[in-house]
């Protein structure tokens, strides 16, 4: 009982093509730490990406995450499935010398049950003619005595002596021949009880080979679903480039529109000549959450875009308060293409500078253009999730906060 379907050879074949290099296997819970906080940077970084680019990605990151467990599963069971074939051909091998060894005692019992008979036979036609002759020493002894002369006499007696002896040894090869086959039934089984063992260990083989060969195809399988995920991935990402390259390029018109409006509206408040606290510390944190994505030039992880992060973003849920970092005129409440709901507060000159502020992906705006506002006052209700109105380009809660210098945007930090 052998295991030796073509299927096993298909998923060998398959396994030896290159998309089964082993990998290290790290430890389960360290792992998933790892890909979760690379899952949690992602989706951060992705924060103002549209919805599908985000999808792809994490498609993306998923499918390079499970690969290599997925490759090393299907070689640790290529590998189990060659140590199991192989160890079903030693014991074909073992049987065969088993059976072999059984046949042999088999054929040793039939000669010693034939000896024995023989040994019967013999000592039944001894028996007869010893009857016949009224008595076994009587017959002899008449034939010796009737003998002529000394030499007939010593013949004579030396043939009765030769067929006495030729009675004891057939009785005692008879003895033997006894002892033998209880020996040579013994023997055989023993090796009956070896083979029922070793056919039992190969069709525990045979089964373990059957599994083996079930996981070595799902295995391959799901290696090849994910692979197939990837190329799926980054096919969408592929196609999502242009489009994230146009979203940036129109958050960039706002924000350069925006800028305009705040340049000339510090040129004109410096001409006031009105000052205040400045720099580190002027402004107050808008709300307070753990920044997820800071302010600055980046690459993005999926599309290879290079382009300015213009503002720091705070990880809340929606529907958070957001408080006004400092004292203004809100100026702007409006929803935009790339920000969503956007409001927009100019503190007037600080420090010599225009400075302004702007709260973007907001759920809803709790005060309108004109209104002044004070310094903590809770002026929005933060957004961003995705398929959420006033979300703009965000497919995650959070808020984006800028700070505008003189019409452009700076590192917040520098003002909170």
């Amino acid at each position: 009982m052998r295991a030796r379907p073509a299927l096993t050879l298909a998923v060998v074949a398959a396994l030896c093509l290159g998309l089964l290099a082993p990998a290290a296997t790290a430890d389960t819970k360290h792992h998933k730490a790892q890909v979760d906080a690379a899952m949690k940077k992602l989706a951060n970084d992705l924060d103002e990406t549209s919805a599908s680019l985000r999808r792809a990605a994490g498609a993306l990151h998923t499918a390079e995450a499970r690969l290599p467990a997925a490759r090393a599963r299907v070689a640790r069971v290529h590998g189990q499935l060659i140590a199991a074939q192989t160890r079903d051909q030693i014991l074909g091998q073992q049987l065969d010398v088993a059976v072999a060894e059984v046949d042999r005692a088999q054929a040793q019992i039939n000669a010693t049950l034939r000896k024995i008979a023989k040994s019967h036979r013999l000592i039944g036609r001894i028996a007869r003619s010893s009857y016949q002759s009224g008595g076994l020493g009587m017959g002899e002894l008449a034939v010796v005595l009737d003998s002529q002369s000394p030499d007939q006499f010593a013949t004579r007696i030396a043939l009765v002596q030769n067929a006495m002896r030729s009675q004891g040894t057939v009785l005692g090869g008879l003895a033997n021949s006894r002892a033998d086959l209880a020996a040579e039934r013994a023997t055989l089984d023993a090796k009956r009880q070896q083979l029922a063992v070793m056919k039992k260990q190969q069709e525990a083989v045979v089964a373990r080979i059957t599994d083996l060969q079930s996981q070595a195809v799902d295995a391959q399988h799901q290696v090849e679903t994910l692979i197939a995920a990837r190329q799926s991935a980054l096919t969408a990402i592929q196609q999502e480039k242009a489009a994230e390259e146009a979203r940036y390029a129109h958050m960039r018109a706002e924000s350069a529109r925006l800028g305009k409006i705040l340049a000339a509206r510090a040129r004109a408040a410096r001409a006031r000549s009105y000052s205040g606290g400045g720099g580190s510390g002027a402004l107050a944190y808008p709300v307070l959450a753990p920044i997820t994505s800071p302010y600055g030039m980046r690459t993005n992880p999926v599309t290879g875009i290079y382009k300015l992060h213009d503002g720091t973003d705070f990880g809340v849920g929606c529907g958070t308060p957001v408080h006004a970092a400092a004292s203004g005129t809100v100026i702007q409440t409006a929803l935009t293409i790339g920000y969503g709901n956007q409001l927009v507060v100019d503190h007037g000159v600080v420090r010599g500078v225009g400075l302004a502020t702007s709260y973007n992906h907001l759920e809803r705006f709790l005060v309108s253009p004109g209104q002044h506002v004070s310094r903590g006052q809770t002026i929005a209700i933060s957004g961003g999730g995705e398929g959420m109105y006033g979300a703009g380009y965000s497919t995650g809660c959070h808020l984006h906060f800028m700070v505008y210098v003189n019409g452009g945007t700076v590192n917040p930090m520098t003002w909170l």
